[in-house]
C-alpha cells in the first residue's frame, strides 16, 4: 500500500515540473499592450502620391462576459497624415489629391467630431534649379492647401466647430458647438541642392508633394477652461440709507466652457426710503390677503437674474444676497419686516414676509434690519408692517382723488399725511412710528 502511495506522489511531482515551463512559454498579453494605439495599414502607391494614414482606436481587452449590444460610437482619429501630389511646376493639386483633401475634411471637420485639431502643412518644390517662375512654388503649394480648408468656411482662417458641453447654474449641462480658429504650422522648403537623403522622409520622396498632418491638441487649440460668474466679483451697492451685497456668482454661473463669453453684469439699484420720495407716490405693499403698510422699498434689477419658472436647478440658488436697511430710532418699536417675492408650488410669486436679523449699534442705538435673499427675489423688496383692515384708520387719513399722497383703497382714497395752512405735516401716531421723519415740522393729530 505504501509503494502505491509513493508512486502516486512521484507522478504528481513530475507532472508539476512539466507543466511549469508550459505556462512560462505562453505568457498572457499585458493590458498595456492590448490598449496600444495602432496606425492604419495603408498600401502606399508606388509614386507615394495622394494617400492618407489615420491612427486607429486602441484595441479593447477581450471580455469573456456575454456580449451585449452597445450603441456604435463613431471613432475620430487622434492623428491624420497625408501626402498630396501636385502637377510638375504647378501650384495646383491633382484630382486625386482633391479627393484625399475631401476625405480628410469629411473626417476632421465633421460636426460630430469631438477632437480639437491643429494642422501642419509642409510643402516642397520639384527640386529643379530655381528661376523666376518657380522661386515661390513650394510656398504657393502650401497656400493652396491652406486655402482649400479656409474656403470651406468662406473665411480667411481655417474654422472648425467641435461639439462640447458646459454647465449652466440654472439649466444644467448644455450641449453646444465651439467655433475656433484652427492653429497651423505653415512651412515650405526648396529641395534644390538638397541631397537624396534630405529629400526623403520616412522612406518617402518629398519632391512635388505637400505633407499634411492633423493632430488632436485641445490645450494648443483653445487653452485652459474658463469659468464665468455673474457678477464676476462681490458687488456692494450702497444708497443713502440702504445697501445690497451680491456675492460673486450669486445670479448665474457658466462653468467649463472654452468659448469666449462676455461676463460683465449690469446691476441697477434704487431706494425709496425718505418720507418725501415714498409718500409722493404712496401705495400699500401688494398682497392678496393682508394689508401691508409700506415703510419704504428698494428696487434691484440685475442683467443676469435667473427666471424661477424656467430654471431646472433651483437648488443652486441659495439666500446669499444680503439687503440691509438702518432704521430710525422711532422705527425700532414698529416691528418692521422685509417683504419679498416667495414662490408657491405652482411657481407663482406672492409677496410674503421673509426672515430678518436685527443688529443694534451700542453707541448710536440705531438698529439695522437685514435679510438674505435668493437671486429669484431681486426686483422690489419692501419694508413694512402687516395690519388688519380695521386698523387702517390708525395709520391713514381719508382723501379725495388728486390730493397729495392720495392712493386708491377699496373703492375710496386714503393718504398717509395731511398738511395744515402753514405747510406742516400732520401724521397719525402709528404712522409716525413706521415712516422716516419728513423734512420740516411734524404735528400730531
Amino acid at each position: 500500500m505504501k509503494k502505491i502511495l509513493y508512486f502516486l506522489v512521484f507522478n504528481l511531482f513530475v507532472v508539476g515540473l512539466i507543466a511549469q515551463p508550459a505556462r512560462e512559454r505562453n505568457p498572457q498579453t499585458s493590458s498595456q499592450t492590448a490598449t496600444k494605439t495602432t496606425t492604419q495599414q495603408v498600401d502606399i502607391p508606388a509614386d507615394g502620391c495622394n494617400f492618407m494614414i489615420v491612427s486607429q482606436p486602441p484595441k479593447q481587452k477581450k471580455n469573456k462576459a456575454p456580449k451585449t449590444q452597445q450603441p456604435t460610437v463613431p471613432y475620430y482619429p487622434e492623428r491624420i497624415e497625408a501626402y498630396i501630389c501636385f502637377e510638375p511646376s504647378s501650384a495646383y493639386y491633382t484630382e486625386e489629391g482633391l479627393n484625399i483633401l475631401d476625405s480628410i475634411y469629411s473626417i476632421a471637420f465633421s460636426t460630430s467630431n469631438t477632437k480639437f485639431y491643429k494642422m501642419t502643412i509642409d510643402a516642397y518644390d520639384d527640386a529643379d534649379p530655381l528661376n523666376e517662375m518657380n522661386a515661390s512654388l513650394a510656398r504657393d503649394r502650401a497656400v493652396m492647401i491652406f486655402n482649400y480648408f479656409s474656403s470651406r468656411e468662406g473665411t480667411e482662417f481655417i474654422i472648425k466647430r467641435t461639439p462640447s458641453t458646459y454647465t449652466h447654474s440654472c439649466s444644467g449641462e448644455m450641449n453646444y458647438y465651439i467655433k475656433y480658429k484652427m492653429p497651423f504650422d505653415f512651412k515650405w522648403t526648396s529641395l534644390y541642392n538638397k541631397t537624396e537623403e534630405e529629400r526623403t522622409q520616412n522612406g518617402m520622396n518629398l519632391t512635388g508633394k505637400v505633407r499634411l498632418i492633423i493632430e488632436d491638441d485641445p490645450e494648443g487649440c483653445l487653452g485652459e477652461y474658463f469659468d464665468y460668474y455673474y457678477p464676476s466679483q462681490d458687488s456692494l451697492l450702497s444708497g443713502n440709507l440702504s445697501s445690497v451685497n451680491i456675492p460673486r456668482g450669486a445670479l448665474k454661473s457658466i462653468t467649463h466652457t472654452k468659448d469666449t463669453i462676455e461676463y460683465t453684469c449690469n446691476i441697477s439699484y434704487k431706494e425709496f426710503m425718505n418720507f418725501e420720495d415714498l409718500t409722493n407716490n404712496y401705495h400699500l405693499i401688494p398682497h392678496k390677503k393682508q394689508f401691508l403698510v409700506n415703510a419704504g422699498y428698494i428696487i434691484i434689477d440685475a442683467e443676469h437674474q435667473p427666471d424661477y419658472n424656467s430654471c431646472k436647478n433651483i437648488e443652486n440658488y441659495q439666500p446669499i444676497v444680503k439687503v440691509s436697511v438702518p432704521l430710525d430710532l422711532h422705527q425700532n418699536d414698529a416691528r418692521l419686516k422685509f417683504y419679498a417675492k416667495v414662490y408657491d408650488n405652482k411657481g407663482k410669486a406672492h409677496y410674503k414676509s421673509i426672515p430678518t436679523k436685527k443688529e443694534k449699534d451700542k453707541e448710536t442705538k440705531l438698529q439695522t434690519i437685514t435679510a438674505d435673499l435668493t437671486a429669484f427675489q431681486l426686483d422690489t423688496i419692501y419694508i413694512g408692517k402687516k395690519i388688519e383692515e380695521a386698523e387702517m384708520s390708525d395709520y391713514f387719513y381719508s382723501a379725495k382723488e388728486g390730493e397729495p399722497g392720495a392712493f386708491p383703497f377699496l373703492g375710496g382714497w386714503l393718504k398717509p399725511y395731511k398738511l395744515n395752512k402753514k405747510g406742516q405735516y400732520i401724521i397719525k401716531k402709528q404712522m409716525q412710528m413706521v415712516l422716516r421723519k419728513p423734512t420740516g415740522e411734524i404735528i400730531e393729530e
